[in-house]
């Protein structure tokens, strides 16, 4: 289970080139954070769209009282913040640097919208990847949800495979993994619950 599929990588291609095509508009912000910077916050207004050039960053989300939990890793060639451009204009997930190197072009929200008043090539490739990234999301909760079935059916050969796809995400979605194979384990009655 790639975090970014092929099809979400040729629309991510086609999303640069029209970000680089329209540069003298949209005037992005180049930033240089340091490593563990937060560059967008989960819950605030969304006020821009990212694009990494180098170094990796983390996707991370939090539910109320709990941690935050890294739900991807993107690199260079990333387009973050999109899904906020439309709707309620708030980010879904904080941004974190990961690496002392990274560098990220900025562009603000109001020379975005004003670009794509003129260019409907760059509402659907923004459409697009946000789209893509939705169904990366409920292909992750189809594992999630199969790898319960599985523990409540007692399948462990059907939990061995969905717990191998969940292996290759982020760390919080391989801690699920060995969370859901926990499940099927026989119980002790002497030792405590996890």
């Amino acid at each position: 289970m790639e975090p970014e599929t092929q099809g979400t990588e040729a629309v991510g291609d086609r999303l640069r080139l029209l970000l680089n095509t329209h540069q003298e508009l949209l005037k992005p912000e180049l930033l240089r954070p340091e490593r563990d910077a937060t560059l967008i916050e989960q819950g605030q207004a969304a006020d821009c769209l990212l694009l990494v050039n180098a170094g990796r960053l983390a996707i991370e989300v939090q539910q109320p009282e709990q941690p935050f939990r890294t739900i991807a890793v993107v690199g260079p060639g990333a387009v973050l913040g999109e899904m906020a451009l439309f709707g309620e204009a708030r980010h879904t997930a904080r941004v974190r640097t990961l690496d002392a190197d990274a560098e990220v072009l900025r562009f603000s929200r109001q020379t975005l919208y004003q670009a794509m008043l003129f260019d409907t090539e760059l509402v659907a490739e923004i459409l697009a990847i946000s789209s893509e990234r939705c169904r990366s999301g409920n292909r992750l909760i189809n594992l999630l949800l199969d790898g319960l079935d599985a523990c409540s059916r007692g399948d462990g050969d059907a939990l061995a495979a969905i717990c191998r796809d969940l292996r290759s995400g982020p760390d919080s979605i391989v801690r699920a993994a060995s969370q859901l194979e926990q499940l099927l384990l026989p119980r002790d009655p002497d030792r405590p619950s996890p």
